[in-house]
């Protein structure tokens, strides 16, 4: 594995650096403009005075004012005197948030060559997985056709339900893509095939055969679909089966949380197995092989690799583990350099970045009132991710009196159908705004898609953070390059420590933030608190551990000088 060497490790760190401190303070954050961009100074200037941050933490950096900028100017225009800036102010025993203005680059393009040695072990997976999948094809084109006597007591083996030998596929195989379609629509005809049998030996043959195939195409998930479905009485009981399913999608969390090598993707991919089946272990696979074996292995949004201004050497083919996501502290080492909470002030205009701070000091002062719009209901092949989303509802009604609207249509919602809507997540209509949505003052909320916020400067564009924005939303996320599902913060997480009133937006998106190093960027005032003074949640009803400890931290040592080598190419 490359390793691209920023600075070298910090020394005299204190312990506990990993775990946030609660309640970001004006003082702790770091205003970052665009020197080369006169609106980008003034905005800074503006919103420093507004929340009343020291004049001393705005950093002026000379770049050039794209969207993109290449991995060494990023090092030395951003990163290394941005460190400097900190160093020789004496603030980096204070800085905890950094915030970008409007006129800095948002992606750090990548230096990387295709070929990462991760590549051959997601390749490995994908081909099994592909190989897979053509077989359970070949065994589902039988079901309602062959009864043949089982060979097992249970689900698994699933070849032990068919004729033996197993068929083997007939190779080249179809691309995975048009396979995973072909399969999914013949397990839908078969349903109705098994439905439509009348002699009760043949049903018992098909129903297990049909339950096994499930279970291995789509998991947990999958096998609890098709017993309601299927109307089955003697079946797994799908309560037992939904709480494996919930105690296996917790501990994949962390799993996603780790930086892959060879054992966590393999560990990974059999969770996912677990979870969604070979389909959703097969669909991560291919992406992910695809993504390390393409020039864009290394892109990231530049507020992301921000987060890690202290750390000493990182790989930059993938993401990185973020230290200050609430379930991954356990495992942090003691010594781990300190991590910098990042975000920006953005959007298509300089406009749309001053309306940002405008509204979210107003709205903070009285409180964000409206409608909660939560939108399942994605693509089939990704099914098990709306779960998050009835977690996040299921809280909603039963800790908060919020009101809350709830779609789990395979359609998002239709143009003109959400007034009043303060708080939204949803998906998945790609790079596609539906003007649904009457934003109130001071809304957040975010699309769950890719690349939402690869054209964010451009006011003609499409794309949902564009949008959101230009329709007066204060604070969303979006994507620079393909960011893949398990890199968001998950709704469930967000938005229930964000409703406490007790954290800032920066706190509440780095605490769910599950990777850094990233592609993600949140657009936003970081200290944006918008139920400070009318809470909808208690804390009580959090998680264990979610909601950030109230002790503060210390950064770097006083009096450490943290800065090392020069950056050099991989």
């Amino acid at each position: 594995m490359s390793y691209y060497i920023r600075l070298c490790f910090v020394v005299g760190i204190v312990a506990c650096l990993a775990a946030p401190a609660m309640a970001l303070t004006p003082d702790e954050v770091l205003v970052v403009a665009n020197g080369t961009s006169p609106d980008s100074v003034a905005l800074a200037q503006s919103y420093a005075q507004a929340r009343q941050i020291p004049a001393s933490q705005i950093a002026v950096l000379n770049v050039e004012s794209n969207y993109t900028i290449s991995r060494l100017d990023y090092e030395s225009q951003i990163h290394r005197p941005l460190a400097q800036f900190l160093v020789s102010r004496n603030l980096a025993s204070k800085i905890r948030c950094v915030v970008l203005m409007w006129g800095m680059p948002l992606r750090v393009e990548s230096p990387i060559k295709p070929g990462s040695e991760l590549n051959s072990v997601y390749k490995a997976e994908a081909t099994k997985c592909h190989y897979r999948l053509a077989t359970d094809y070949k065994l589902l084109s039988s079901v309602c056709r062959k009864f043949p006597p089982p060979r097992t007591d249970g689900l698994l083996p699933v070849t032990d339900l068919f004729e033996s030998p197993a068929p083997a596929p007939q190779e080249p195989l179809p691309a995975w893509a048009a396979l995973a379609g072909d399969v999914d629509k013949l397990l839908a005809d078969k349903l109705q095939e098994f439905l439509a049998l009348s002699e009760s030996a043949h049903r018992e043959v098909a129903a297990r055969q049909l339950m096994a195939l499930s279970l291995d195409l789509h998991g947990l998930a999958g096998l609890i679909k098709f017993i309601s479905d299927a109307r089955l009485t003697d079946a797994p009981d799908p309560n037992e089966l939904r709480k494996q399913l919930d105690e296996a999608l917790a501990r994949q969390k962390d799993l996603r949380a780790k930086t892959p090598d060879a054992q966590s993707v393999a560990d990974l991919t059999s969770s996912l197995m677990e979870t969604g089946g070979l389909i959703a272990a097969g669909d991560y696979a291919q992406q992910q092989s695809a993504a390390s074996a393409v020039s864009n292995a290394g892109v990231a949004s530049v507020d992301s690799e921000l987060s890690l201004l202290w750390q000493g050497n990182y790989p930059i083919e993938n993401f990185v583990a973020n230290p200050l996501y609430w379930r991954g502290q356990a495992k942090l080492p003691p010594n781990m350099p300190p991590m910098l909470m990042t975000c920006r002030i953005d959007g298509p205009t300089r406009g749309d970045a001053a309306r940002i701070i405008k509204d979210s000091i107003e709205v903070e002062a009285t409180g964000l009132q409206g409608t909660f719009y939560v939108d399942a209901g994605g693509p089939e092949r990704a099914k098990n991710y709306d779960e998050t989303f009835r977690k996040l509802v299921a809280f909603l009604r039963g800790k908060t009196s919020l009101k809350v609207v709830f779609d789990e249509a395979p359609t998002v919602f239709p143009a003109g159908s959400c007034p009043q809507a303060a708080l939204y997540c949803g998906w998945y209509s790609l790079q596609k705004y539906v003007a649904a949505f009457d934003w109130v003052k001071g809304s957040v909320g975010w699309h769950v898609a890719s690349f939402e916020a690869v054209h964010l400067h451009d006011p003609s564009s499409d794309e949902w953070c564009v949008k959101m924005i230009q329709n007066g939303v204060a604070a969303t996320v979006g994507a620079v390059e393909e960011p893949f599902l398990g890199s968001f913060p998950m709704p469930e997480e967000f938005f229930p420590l964000l409703l406490t009133g007790k954290y800032t937006l920066a706190e509440c998106y780095w605490r769910t933030l599950p990777l850094t190093s990233w592609r993600l960027t949140l657009i936003g005032d970081p200290l944006y608190n918008p139920f400070k003074n009318n809470p909808a949640v208690d804390v009580k009803d959090l998680p264990a551990g979610m909601a950030p400890p109230p002790v503060p931290m210390n950064l770097v040592a006083p009096g450490v000088n943290p800065l090392g080598t020069a950056p050099t190419q991989p």
